[in-house]
C-alpha cells in the first residue's frame, strides 16, 4: 500500500473509530432496569460504516480500539469489553464480509440481518459463560438464567442490532457513493 493511500486509510479508520468511541459513551441508554450493564449505544454504526467503506479490518479495528478505550473506565475488569468485542464482531463481520464481496444495498441489508441474529447468539453465549459467572460468582446457581436471557439479553440485543442497522440503512443512500469512492480509491492506489 502506498504511503498516501495508507495515510488516507488510517485517517478514515481513525475518524470513524473516534466517532465510535464517542457514541459508546454518549448516549448510553439503560434498557433493562434489572441489568444496568445492558446499555444501548450507537457505536456499532460508525464501525459498520468503516467496514463498508474500508473493509472488515477497519471495522474490526474500530471495534477493538473502542473496547480498549472502555478499559480505562471499566467496572468489569475487562470482562464486559471482551464480551462486547465478541458480540460486536458477530454483528459486524457478516455484513462487512458480504458487502465487501458485493457492494449493494440488498447485500448490506441481508448482512446486517444475519449479523443481528449472530449478535443475539453471541450475546446469549457470552452472558451465560462469561458475564454472569464473573458478576455472580457463587450466586450463579440460584440465578434464573433463562428468564434473564429471555427478558433481557435477547430483546436488548435485538433492539441494539436493529437500531444500529436502521441508522446505517438511513445513512447508506446518502453515503453509498462516498463509501464506494473511498473503497475504489484505496483499491486503485493499492494496485
Amino acid at each position: 500500500m502506498k504511503t498516501r493511500n495508507r495515510a488516507l486509510y488510517m485517517t478514515y479508520t481513525a475518524l470513524l473509530t473516534a466517532l465510535a468511541i464517542i457514541l459508546s459513551y454518549f448516549p448510553e441508554i439503560p434498557l433493562a432496569f434489572f441489568a444496568p450493564w445492558l446499555k444501548l449505544d450507537f457505536s456499532f454504526t460508525p464501525m459498520l460504516l468503516a467496514g463498508f467503506a474500508l473493509g472488515p479490518v477497519a471495522g474490526l479495528t474500530a471495534l477493538i480500539l473502542t473496547n480498549l478505550a472502555h478499559l480505562l473506565g471499566s467496572t468489569s475488569a475487562g470482562v464486559g469489553e471482551i464480551a462486547n468485542t465478541l458480540v460486536g464482531a458477530s454483528y459486524l463481520l457478516p455484513a462487512m464480509l458480504m458487502y465487501q464481496h458485493k457492494r449493494t444495498l440488498r447485500t448490506a441489508l441481508v448482512g446486517m440481518g444475519l449479523g443481528i441474529l449472530l449478535m443475539v447468539v453471541a450475546a446469549v453465549l457470552s452472558n451465560m459463560y462469561i458475564m454472569m459467572p464473573f458478576f455472580l460468582g457463587d450466586k450463579l446457581a440460584s440465578f434464573d438464567m433463562a428468564k434473564y436471557i429471555a427478558t433481557g439479553v435477547i430483546p436488548f440485543n435485538l433492539i441494539k442490532g436493529v437500531l444500529n442497522s436502521l441508522i446505517v440503512y438511513l445513512l447508506y443512500k446518502r453515503l453509498s457513493t462516498l463509501l464506494k469512492n473511498i473503497a475504489n480509491n484505496i483499491a486503485r492506489k493499492h494496485q
